[in-house]
């Protein structure tokens, strides 16, 4: 084995780092919230031999190298969990003194960075500016910056900042600082108020220029709060004081960031975080979302979709994705409201609403997916996803059946060949299944969800969002197949329904009563299929793919969703009509029949977790 310790620093284990027997099961290390677990049954011995040497210093080859070949992989596996925990730091050179601001600051640096010492010597030469419009809090957030150990602290002369940001703080290094021969990038830390709410940060990541806009901004789109009316001065010099240690607090992190190395720093989120302090002086972090609005007319490329997001969604896949989304509905910077199923039944389909928009799926997880799918339009689009208000865009209006029986040659609720001649609509022909019974009432006209308006960004577009790039460009096809004329469909003869569109069918014509009538067109011998669901008053469902009997219960599943909202949450917004399937991506891909591409800013809200695609004919 090679000699590596003298290009290897030695490392040592941390002072706060606790070690606790957990008798036979091992020992448990902790440092703050975090936990680690050496299991087996001489974890606990071979941790007290361990202990004195792990806080002394090592190298990790030399250690391995004295220690018995049969437990080199057991001690390699404590190390690298102590290292994955940030357990570990470098073994530097202790100065000979510290003065009582660097040495109150010890802890927290060596909690939060491998090179502790480095930190203390950035402090020291950190140079920090501040301005504010508020002379209280900014003696308050001086102080603080005294007292943790920046060397220098100055008053900005420069302009006030512009309400609701109170005070920015730039905070520069010396050459050499970050322990890379060069200065480290200036980073601005912010306080923002207003509405009792009191923002400081960033907390995980330099702060930039553009910050105070986004907050400004944040609070210009925020719906006004109860009158929190004129705060108690006592309470009010205690809020300031916090905010002022908090932003203490996530200044000395940006320092200790600046020292280390990048392999040992933990992954960004998705974006800034800040911590939110109430006027009752309750603080929690959360997330600020960055991305603006995507921009139809700026498009590019956009990848393929990975051969896996083509394949059927597995149980537990759907819940686990919307898992890691829930910064997208975070209780104070979220974009939308919580996809959920609340008091909604779930049978015969699956319903969730986030906000004021609805989802539906034939599962509980489908119909939250898509409930935020639905939501997201709105704010990812912008002004171009807003458009002409269609009978699948508005807000149910509360439609109810009126008093009527079903035809009796129709107990199995699809409808004989003779009710299913008498049913025309129109002009088209009569092609598909009809059930008799009560009308509906209550429901706008138009098959199709249009994104766009006749005018402005995105007009003759398929705009599409998902939690997958397939599902996305999947939406973007069904978009814009949605809003092709009428004339390009032409009448076919119906398929054999599958089990499940045969079970929607009777949700939507016994269980609930609606005289219905399900009909079937082809999109210019493309092979795309189009089926709907009509009643007296107007579509209840639309759907199109390449297979027929997807198509079918696409559309019945909206329908029969239609149905149980207008009953269950008439101010629910049902919208988009469809929101596109993987077989709608893999047919545009494969066929070359639309161009699909990226629209600008698109790369923001993939990073958040929402794929964006638009479609057009080539």
């Amino acid at each position: 084995m090679p000699d590596t310790t003298a290009t290897t620093p030695p490392v040592r284990l941390k002072s706060a780092v606790r070690a606790r027997s957990l008798a036979a099961e091992g020992v448990a290390l902790s440092m703050g919230a975090t936990a680690v677990v050496v299991r087996g049954a001489r974890a606990e011995t071979v941790w007290r031999a361990l202990e004195p040497t792990l806080r002394a210093g090592f190298h990790r080859d030399d250690l391995l190298g004295r220690f018995p070949e049969a437990g080199r992989p057991f001690l390699a596996g404590i190390l690298d969990q102590l290292a994955e925990h940030r357990f570990l730091r470098d073994l530097e050179p202790e100065p000979d003194t510290l003065t009582e601001a660097e040495r109150a600051a010890y802890p927290h640096l060596e909690s939060v960075t491998h090179r502790p010492y480095a930190a203390l010597a950035a402090l020291r030469t950190g140079v920090v500016r501040v301005r504010s419009s508020c002379p209280l809090l900014e003696a308050q957030v001086r102080r603080a910056l005294a007292r943790a150990g920046f060397g220098e602290v100055h008053a900005d002369t420069g302009p006030e900042p512009e309400e609701p940001v109170l005070l920015t703080a730039r905070l520069a290094l010396a050459e050499g600082a970050d322990g890379s021969g060069a200065g480290a990038e200036p980073s601005e830390h912010v306080v923002a108020a207003g509405d009792g709410l009191w923002l400081t940060g960033p907390r995980d990541r330099p702060g930039t220029p553009d910050l105070s806009g986004r907050l400004r901004a944040w609070f210009a789109g925020r719906d006004a709060g109860a009158d929190h009316g004129e705060p108690d001065p006592a309470a009010l010099a205690v809020t300031r004081s916090l905010v002022a240690a908090q932003l203490a607090l996530a200044m000395v992190a940006q320092v200790a960031r600046s020292v280390s190395a990048p392999e040992s720093l933990p992954e960004l989120g998705v974006g800034p975080e800040f911590m939110v302090t109430t006027d009752e002086l309750v603080s929690e972090p959360h997330t600020l979302l960055m991305a603006d609005p995507l921009a139809p007319d700026a498009r590019r490329a956009l990848p393929a979709p990975p051969p896996e997001e083509f394949a059927p969604a597995e149980p537990l896949e759907i819940p686990d994705r919307l898992d890691a989304l829930t910064h997208l509905w975070d209780r104070v910077f979220g974009a939308v409201g919580a996809p959920a199923p609340g008091e909604l039944t779930q049978l015969p389909v699956g319903l969730a609403r986030s906000g004021r928009y609805a989802g539906y799926g034939l599962t509980t997880a489908l119909a939250r997916e898509n409930a935020l799918v639905n939501a997201l339009h709105e704010v990812v689009w912008g002004k171009a996803g807003t458009g002409t208000d269609s009978g699948e865009a508005r807000a149910i209006a509360g439609g109810r059946p009126v008093d009527g029986a079903r035809h009796a040659d129709d107990a199995d609720g699809f409808g004989t060949p003779e009710t299913r001649s008498r049913a025309g609509h129109g002009d088209r022909r009569t092609v598909g299944l009809t059930a008799t019974g009560p009308e509906w009432h209550g429901l706008g006209h138009g098959h199709g969800f249009t994104a766009t308006g006749t005018d402005g960004p995105g007009h003759g577009l398929g705009l599409g969002l998902g939690l997958t790039n397939a599902a996305a460009i999947g939406a973007a096809v069904g978009d814009l197949l949605h809003r092709t004329p009428d004339e390009r469909w032409k009448d076919v003869d119906p398929p054999s329904l599958s089990p499940t569109a045969r079970r929607l069918w009777a949700a939507l014509t016994l269980r609930s009563g609606v005289a219905a009538r399900l009909t079937f067109q082809e999109l210019d011998g493309t092979g795309i299929w189009r089926a709907l669901v009509d009643t007296a008053s107007g579509p209840l469902g639309t759907g199109t793919a390449p297979d027929p009997a997807a198509c079918a219960e696409e559309a019945l599943l909206l329908a029969v969703a239609r149905v149980r909202l207008s009953e269950e949450a008439p101010g629910a917004t049902l919208a988009p009509a469809a929101t596109g399937t993987p077989a709608l991506a893999r047919w545009a891909l494969e066929t070359g029949t639309m161009r699909v591409e990226a629209p600008g800013g698109a790369d923001a809200w993939r990073d958040l977790g929402v794929h964006a695609a638009v479609a057009s004919w080539t």
